[in-house]
């Protein structure tokens, strides 16, 4: 069962037409990349990032949710070591198009006899949607790290289901 915050906070973005929800403890964080993030926060333990941001497609070109979805999914493999490239789920969200696809890496193996226990690397899992817009598409990413607390996947998924187009 879901659990329910008292407070949430509606945040809209690409000039108001959009909005998500964010549960109470997450906060703003200071956006890094190029271009940077549309939305980010960040939950109150640091182990959850929640980003929106914008692809745009040049005037008279058709969105391909699929073709995004793949090129994104392969930017992956290579960095989580994954067998194979996970596939997009296709399916709908507030009414326009979307692709969803849950990036994780494999179980790690048992440590090397010998090995320092504090140099495991961060593992990291992501849940990433891809929605059609008709003049772009809006990619929300929630990126946990593992493992991740039951409360904190719930919180990333129910962020993702806020999405609604506004007006």
């Amino acid at each position: 069962m879901l659990s329910l915050s008292c407070y949430a906070e509606r945040v809209k973005f690409a000039d108001d037409r959009f909005s998500i929800e964010f549960p109470d403890g997450w906060k703003k964080t200071a956006p890094g990349g190029d271009p940077a993030p549309l939305v980010l926060r960040q939950n109150d333990d640091g182990t959850a990032l929640f980003a929106v941001s914008r692809l745009a497609v040049p005037e008279g070109a058709k969105v391909d949710l699929d073709a995004t979805a793949r090129t994104i999914a392969n930017s992956h493999k290579d960095d989580l070591k994954l067998d194979k490239v996970p596939e997009a789920g296709a399916g709908e969200i507030d009414g326009l198009p979307a692709r969803f696809l849950t990036i994780a890496p494999p179980k790690p193996a048992a440590p090397e006899e010998g090995a320092d226990p504090g140099e495991e690397a961060l593992q990291v899992a992501y849940f990433i949607v891809l929605v059609d817009t008709r003049k772009g598409v809006m990619i929300l990413q929630a990126s946990l790290a593992l493992p991740a607390a039951k409360e904190t996947r719930e919180a990333a998924l129910a962020i993702i289901q806020s999405f609604k187009r506004e007006g």
